[in-house]
């Protein structure tokens, strides 16, 4: 298991427009960077990044996170990939665990991804035509948008 101490550390050490620029054209606007989306097909940017709180929001499709969350997105790594990709260009050394505890942070891995996954599904069918009635319900209870892309809601209809 990474401990979340470590995790801080790299995440501080990290600006997460500098890892979103090596893949994606950024363009300065005020506080925060804009550009297209590189998750989804679009003409104009939706696609936002705000290091004073660490985060990258994508307002077309809802995708969101940190930089861990865009290197894993975006280069379609597991999480421990990510942090040890990451942890490289920050200088840092994963700390390294036992042999159990490794087996146990795989696994922990594994689940997570799948979750991640089904969670990206869900998200993304909140967006088609066939999750208009589930988008209507989350608005209807007074859910903005933003809300919404925020706590990655989604649906299965």
């Amino acid at each position: 298991m990474i401990e979340a101490r470590f995790l801080e550390e790299l995440r501080a050490r990290l600006d997460v427009s500098g890892v979103v620029g090596r893949r994606v054209k950024l363009t300065k606007a005020g506080r925060e960077f804009k550009a297209l989306c590189p998750f989804h097909v679009e003409k104009s940017p939706s696609f936002t990044v705000v290091d004073d709180k660490g985060f990258w929001h994508c307002h077309g499709c809802g995708a969101h996170g940190d930089v861990i969350a865009f290197e894993m997105r975006a280069g379609n790594l597991s999480f421990v990939d990510a942090v040890e990709k990451l942890a490289g260009e920050a200088g840092l050394d994963v700390p390294r665990a036992a042999p159990e505890e490794r087996q146990r942070e795989a696994r922990r891995a594994s689940l997570h991804e799948v979750m991640e996954a089904a969670c990206r599904v869900f998200e993304a069918q909140l967006q088609r035509p066939a999750g208009a009635a589930g988008l209507d319900y989350l608005r209807g209870r007074g859910l903005s948008v933003e809300t919404i892309a925020r706590f990655r809601l989604g649906c299965l209809p």
